[in-house]
């Protein structure tokens, strides 16, 4: 099924136009007004149409367009393109070069075990289980720890993620649901 359109003649474009620049009348009024001067059927959303392509604001002044409303609006899509391929084209931005990543904080090597066992670990000393926990008697790493931990800073870094930036996620509750 072939749609078909109707080509607005260059006057009623620019009694829209004028009567849209005038202010006095309301869409629907200039629709009316374009239909019993012209003969046609014409919908607001047309004259709104009209008025929006030859440059128009909505405020009934023209906005940064030619003087010329019927005119501009008057000429044909070759002659805009013609004029759009003569206009100079604007020099590319420079690329930017990306700041290089700083480089990954490695985590300090964890020393060898001092093979204290597990019942023998006090206060201060890393409490990393470092034999197969199935295995008896159990060891534990025993070195001096970091502050506000249970283990050596080596076996820390094994043991704990750095805290980052927390990804954003957003889940849908659906405990609470709007009424349709």
């Amino acid at each position: 099924m072939k749609r078909s359109t109707f080509q607005w003649p260059a006057e009623a474009r620019a009694t829209v136009c004028t009567l849209w620049i005038e202010g006095r009348l309301s869409a629907v009024e200039i629709a009316a007004a374009v239909a019993t001067a012209h003969g046609f059927e014409a919908t607001k959303s047309a004259v709104v149409g009209i008025a929006f392509r030859a440059g128009l604001a909505f405020k009934g002044r023209p906005a940064n367009r030619p003087s010329d409303p019927a005119g501009r609006m008057a000429r044909r899509p070759a002659q805009r393109r013609e004029q759009r391929a003569r206009q100079p084209k604007p020099a590319p931005a420079p690329k930017a070069i990306p700041a290089p990543k700083p480089a990954p904080v490695l985590p300090a090597a964890a020393l060898p075990s001092l093979g204290i066992p597990f019942a023998g670990v006090r206060d201060g000393q890393c409490r990393y289980i470092a034999d197969d926990p199935k295995a008896w008697p159990v060891t534990c790493c025993g070195h001096p720890t970091a502050s506000g931990s249970p283990w050596c800073e080596g076996h820390r870094a094994v043991c704990t993620v750095p805290i980052g930036a927390r990804a954003s996620v957003w889940i849908p509750s659906f405990r609470f649901r709007r009424a349709a």
